[in-house]
């Protein structure tokens, strides 16, 4: 089900951690009750004072049901085990009622992340039947803005029911915190070798088992032309050979400035360590072997996923002041 129009407030007051804004509809309708009101002071007309009465009790009545759809709703957030800056990551949040009678309708949810990191969550939630005693779970996806830590302490959970005259607002704990890791994007990895390099030129290491035959480019090595393949399609064809194992790189990364030593801008230390991040992550997903130099900090050789997180946990806080 597709939420409803937003409302258009005309009118908000605080008090305590909770907001009461007036509707257009609401404030059309206290205008009428307030004309209703002085119709039946001026003329003592008793059916005037009933359709008064009535009026009033549509306004006590929206209170009250606003309050009792609101209470005892719990919220809980868990997201996913890496995050990574300027990359969407879906955020499960699970919903539940504890009231053990009274079912909620027309709720709202939205993520209040830290604004000084700029964080955005990509849509509000809304419930229109949550029943007693039950939950449910929605996803939305949360984009982080900067590398490091990030917190949501609190969601804003708000709602119009029943008449849509006025919007309750209250901020539910929930108390969620994750490391982001750096930025990755596309880098050009350096090609597998053995070590002899020179000149314009390398030698790259040639396993044992031919996998393919590919055509001849510039740079390929001659002792790995397949002869007479070539000779029956008139084309130079090369042998493309089983790598022997994964290779080993060190990724160095230096916070500070080369020539003086000194601090850098943030904008350059954020440009190093996202391309540090993204030459690790590449490398070690093709299967290397990957240890990093920063400064005092210098890993082990290692490869695989939880060889990653722990590059990539240093990396989240390198150079930052926190």
């Amino acid at each position: 089900m597709n939420p409803p129009v937003s409302y258009n407030s005309v009118f908000k007051f605080t008090l305590k951690g909770q907001t009461l804004e007036l509707t257009r509809e609401g404030a059309g309708f206290v205008v009428l009750t307030l004309a209703v009101g002085l119709g039946a002071i001026n003329t003592g007309n008793n059916l005037l004072y009933l359709i008064l009465a009535m009026c009033c009790s549509f306004i006590a009545v929206s209170g009250i049901l606003s309050e009792i759809t609101m209470k005892k709703i719990q919220i809980e957030i868990s997201g996913p085990p890496e995050i990574y800056a300027q990359s969407p990551v879906p955020l499960v949040l699970r919903i539940s009622n504890h009231k053990t009678r009274t079912p909620s309708f027309s709720l709202r949810l939205a993520l209040q992340p830290d604004a000084a990191r700029g964080d955005l969550a990509d849509r509000e939630i809304y419930l229109f039947h949550l029943p007693a005693g039950g939950a449910v779970e929605k996803t939305l996806m949360l984009t982080a803005q900067r590398r490091g830590r990030i917190e949501v302490s609190c969601c804003l959970l708000s709602t119009g029911f029943p008449f849509g005259f006025f919007i309750k607002r209250k901020k539910r704990q929930v108390n969620w915190s994750a490391t982001v890791f750096p930025a990755i994007h596309p880098v050009s990895l350096p090609a597998p070798r053995d070590g002899l390099a020179g000149g314009d030129h390398r030698v790259e290491r040639l396993g044992e088992e031919v996998v393919a035959l590919k055509e001849f480019r510039p740079g390929d090595p001659l002792r790995a032309i397949h002869w007479k393949s070539s000779a029956k399609t008139g084309t130079l064809r090369v042998k493309e050979f089983s790598r022997q194992g994964p290779e080993s790189f060190t990724v160095r990364l230096n916070l500070a400035d080369p020539g003086t030593g000194g601090p850098v801008e943030p904008e350059v230390i954020e440009g190093r360590v996202s391309r540090a991040a993204s030459l690790i992550y590449h490398l070690i997903d093709r299967g290397d072997d990957v240890r990093l130099h920063a400064g005092k900090y210098q890993s082990a050789f290692g490869q695989g996923g939880a060889h990653r997180t722990t590059l990539m946990r240093y990396l989240a806080f390198a150079g930052l002041n926190e």
